[in-house]
């Protein structure tokens, strides 16, 4: 079985990573790109020129959007609570019903985050492209004999390998449709879950039945459903992948990472196929040379992989760069400093 990471799709020439996101908001909604980088406390705009005549230019804050998704829960809980119903000089004796605008956030920004991977990166010209100039110098030999678990959003299996949908089971979501399907995207933060409803818990206990205090807490509350919303169900995603190993005829005898980040989100996916398949041989792909330590942490830590349980290859493909470049080009996207 192949295990499928956003690497793999890197590899490729499809600009996947999360700074091409980052670019997107700017270009088509740099009001909610603001937004996002106040909530975030991003470096997002750049002071050019001197003090007495100077404008302001976009960037992408590298350490931001390189993590995405693990950053997604470290929104400044100040930028959410400062935005009291207190500071609109309300006087209202009893408690009110408010609604902070950055509840309705999280939705936005997973319905934008579907549509980049629509209008970005699952064209069939993308392919083309690819096919042309990357895949005869590839060594890569995937076929429909195996099976593959994505966590991608792409298609770039079928089009560029011909593996059937049915060998596929898309742990995130597929990208489909004319809104880009039902993506999951998010972080696993639950500890940061569990300090938000403390300080609830903490705020309950001191209610005194007036509107500021009320207030406090609704914000609280606010912040908790955004962060709550941005959460990856993995203990849902975990039993449909259940459903689709229930499929699978035989022993599985070589499980195969692909582009595979190795993030603390991946990890129980990972301990769920070593139960389900305890003598399988684990191969892991790696970018760079860093990313050997972290492999052999997870293998023998996370995993309890003894050393000749596993090993390592080297995933990555010299004309990456310039595939990705040329599909950047045709697209038409446009690309900031990072910072």
């Amino acid at each position: 079985m192949n295990v499928i990471g956003n690497g793999f799709d890197l590899y490729h020439g499809l600009p996947s990573s999360y700074y091409y996101f980052g670019c997107y908001l700017i270009k088509n909604d740099p009001e909610f790109y603001e937004k996002i980088g106040r909530m975030y406390e991003l470096n997002h705009l750049k002071m050019v020129g001197p003090s007495i005549a100077h404008h302001y230019d976009y960037v992408v804050e590298n350490i931001f959007w390189s993590d995405f998704e693990r950053h997604l829960s470290k929104v400044d809980e100040y930028f959410v609570v400062d935005t009291s119903v207190d500071d609109l000089d309300l006087e209202y004796p009893d408690p009110v019903e408010i609604e902070l605008e950055h509840d309705k956030n999280a939705d936005q920004l997973k319905k934008k985050f579907a549509k980049w991977v629509r209008d970005t990166l699952d064209f069939e010209s993308n392919y083309s492209l690819i096919k042309e100039r990357l895949l005869n110098s590839s060594d890569l030999d995937l076929s429909n004999e195996d099976y593959f678990l994505q966590f991608n959003y792409t298609h770039s299996l079928q089009k560029l390998y011909g593996i059937e949908d049915d060998k596929i089971y898309y742990v995130h979501g597929e990208c489909l449709g004319d809104d880009g399907g039902e993506l999951i995207v998010g972080h696993g933060n639950d500890s940061r879950i569990q300090e938000i409803k403390a300080v609830i818990e903490k705020l309950d206990e001191k209610y005194d039945f007036t509107q500021s205090s009320y207030n406090r807490i609704n914000e609280y509350r606010c912040l908790l459903s955004y962060i709550h919303k941005l959460r990856k169900d993995v203990e849902g995603c975990k039993m449909g992948c259940s459903y689709f190993y229930d499929v699978i005829e035989g022993e599985v005898e070589n499980i195969n990472l692909y582009g595979l980040s190795l993030g603390e989100v991946d990890i129980p996916y990972l301990v769920q196929i070593r139960h389900r398949w305890p003598n399988a041989k684990w191969t892991f792909s790696y970018y760079s040379d860093s990313s050997m330590e972290r492999i052999n942490d997870v293998a023998k830590n996370s995993l309890n992989l003894d050393e000749g349980e596993y090993g390592m290859f080297k995933f990555a493909h010299t004309l990456s760069r310039d595939v990705c470049s040329e599909i950047v080009s045709i697209r038409g996207i446009d690309e900031y400093p990072g910072v």
